[in-house]
């Protein structure tokens, strides 16, 4: 991919989080599923870490080489005209100069944005207001000089990781850091684990950026969503664990009853449907 063509990807990528329509992303792992949506006009497409780890028979939580993620999104930001954000969690690495670097070969490998969280690895405590921040201004400061202008969705886990504080607190924490993160160049921010209308309301009005939800059986609805101004919404790993749900039925259908009813079945998509979304 040209640099011409990055960056215009990159600013498109941008503008979506600034148009009244919620911009749904169904994160994907591969270049299939991505020409899949692609084809159904998804105006971009999103990595979720955890949906490749497990394509890949690993955990969540940076348990692959960054080098294995890295050509994990090559093959998908090659494989589709639209932008593509990649989730590299927090970054693959801890000090702001080898983030910043991380990311530098991520941009080179075509992805126009990032989803970048404040959470330590192994389930530990969330970074320090501060530290955060010069990573992500460091990461800025890096796409500046590379002329790409990223989208950075800083994922916000005060309330995954808090569990000690009050759900007030964590509203607070959450809208101080959001406010810090922006300040420090992130595009949107991500507050994982929040799905009422009454509490990303508050997130939004306060801090006045756009908002990334997680779609979870917990969140408002779209069009609820919509209406209070949140800018965009994440099926994370939702996919992938929908398509591992059809296969185990599947399986255990054959295993259980010598039937294979359920993908001959006339709702299956064809090999020749598929092919459609294949690079000839």
């Amino acid at each position: 991919m040209d640099k011409t063509t990055q960056i215009q990807k990159a600013e498109k990528f941008l503008a979506l989080h600034h148009e009244p329509k919620l911009l749904v992303l169904p994160n994907i792992w591969d270049p299939l599923g991505a020409r899949l949506l692609e084809g159904l006009g998804y105006p971009a497409v999103a990595t979720a870490s955890a949906a490749v780890a497990y394509s890949l028979g690993y955990d969540d939580g940076q348990k692959i080489k960054f080098s294995v993620m890295l050509d994990v999104i090559e093959r998908i930001a090659s494989s589709v005209a639209l932008p593509m954000t990649a989730d590299i969690e927090s970054g693959y690495a801890e000090q702001p100069d080898e983030v910043a670097e991380n990311i530098r070969k991520v941009l080179q490998a075509g992805a126009v944005g990032i989803n970048f969280e404040d959470s330590t690895v192994e389930g530990g405590p969330l970074y320090p207001i501060e530290f955060q921040c010069e990573r992500i201004r460091t990461i800025r400061k890096m796409a500046v000089e590379e002329g790409i202008p990223l989208v950075i969705n800083a994922r916000i886990d005060v309330f995954v990781r808090r569990g000690e504080i009050s759900h007030a607190k964590k509203i607070e924490e959450t809208i101080v850091r959001g406010q810090a993160y922006i300040d420090a160049g992130a595009d949107c921010l991500y507050p994982m684990g929040p799905g009422d209308i009454e509490t990303l309301k508050k997130i939004r009005d306060e801090t006045k950026a756009p908002i990334n939800v997680y779609a979870s059986k917990a969140a408002a609805s779209m069009k609820e969503l919509e209406a209070i101004g949140v800018s965009r919404l994440s099926l994370g790993p939702g996919l992938i664990r929908a398509s591992l749900t059809t296969m185990k039925n599947v399986a255990q259908q054959l295993l259980d009853y010598g039937s294979y009813d359920s993908f001959s079945a006339e709702n299956i998509m064809t090999s020749d449907e598929i092919r459609k979304y294949i690079s000839p």
